[in-house]
């Protein structure tokens, strides 16, 4: 049989889905660390919740926001002082401890709960790597790039980049243009709220707190910035690697030699996937097979499911509710 020429398509198609082996490989423990360090937030991020709502509620008691919120709903405006707040500046005063000029220094931070907060405890310095660290797997799953800024750190400001980080925005409810039936931000962001008051930003109001608290805020911060280093780190060595495949298969003739780098890779690295020609002549270019009749009804079943806004939702289940209790 005669041996079948290489071309950009079929490159395309090794690469994806070398791609989707190598992120795979649960050998990688720049891969498990990524996924350590998920379970970890998941575990603790409403720990340090706790520990702020604490904080918090010792400065605005919660009798003070009730009494300010009854004067509102008879005053109106002139009384609305109270807010649902979910970033906070934290302060502490170390009288062991001086400025440059002499003065007790004052230690104090911003902590933000939100999908998009700081990193670093700076109000100004709002950034999408947590969220798209955090909901890395409900983005893949929805065919969108939980990736795309790592991929393309060298290359800023270039509209692929543009076009993604917008999907992904859109898609996570970071967005104007997002769906309202579907936003994990607010839904994520609704978990770690509660009432503060004051009539100014949050940068206005530093709320004092001890020592411990302070230091316990800060590994609220470290442990979210190392989420999204350890999805760094996995993800640059992975856009290493097929780096490498990409410039080796622009140098192969035949489908053949691309598949044996690919298989030579995969056996490396104590994998056990393999490609065939029949891979990668039946897939699309991002490695999905198209001609299988269950994919092809799938796909068409799914574009055609209907798309209920959230009131609908929630009537559907109120629905279902009382017929329950109807049965019952």
């Amino acid at each position: 049989m005669a041996r079948v020429k290489m071309n950009n398509e079929y490159r395309t198609k090794i690469k994806n889905l070398s791609r989707n082996s190598l992120e795979n490989n649960t050998f990688n423990t720049k891969r498990e660390s990524y996924f350590q360090a998920l379970e970890q937030v998941k575990i603790d991020y409403p720990k340090y919740f706790d520990t702020a709502k604490t904080i918090v509620k010792r400065a605005y008691p919660k009798e003070h926001c009730d009494t300010l919120q009854y004067f509102k709903s008879l005053y109106g405006d002139p009384c609305d002082v109270v807010a649902n707040d979910s970033c906070y500046y934290f302060a502490y005063t170390d009288k062991d401890e001086v400025d440059e000029d002499g003065d007790i220094k004052q230690n104090q931070k911003h902590f933000d709960f939100k999908l998009n907060g700081s990193l670093n405890g700076s109000e100004y310095n709002r950034q999408n790597d947590f969220a798209y660290a955090y909901y890395r797997q409900e983005l893949k799953d929805n065919n969108l790039n939980a990736d795309i800024i790592i991929e393309q750190e060298d290359n800023q400001n270039n509209p692929h980049l543009q076009k993604h980080t917008d999907a992904n925005n859109k898609f996570l409810g970071l967005s104007r243009c997002s769906e309202d039936n579907i936003n994990l931000a607010r839904d994520f962001n609704d978990q770690f709220t509660c009432d503060v008051i004051g009539t100014s930003h949050c940068r206005s109001r530093a709320i004092a707190c001890t020592k411990d608290e302070y230091q316990e805020m800060e590994k609220f911060l470290i442990m979210k910035s190392k989420l999204v280093q350890t999805h760094q780190e996995w993800i640059r060595g992975i856009r290493e690697d097929i780096k490498d495949i990409k410039s080796a298969l622009k140098s192969y003739r035949y489908l053949d030699e691309g598949i044996e780098l690919a298989n030579s890779t995969f056996k490396a690295l104590g994998l056990t996937d393999t490609l065939d020609e029949s891979n990668i002549i039946r897939t699309n270019s991002t490695g999905l097979v198209i001609y299988n009749p269950q994919n092809v009804a799938d796909r068409i079943a799914q574009r055609n499911e209907a798309k209920l806004t959230r009131e609908e939702k929630i009537a559907l289940f109120k629905k279902g509710q009382s017929e329950m209790l109807k049965a019952n």
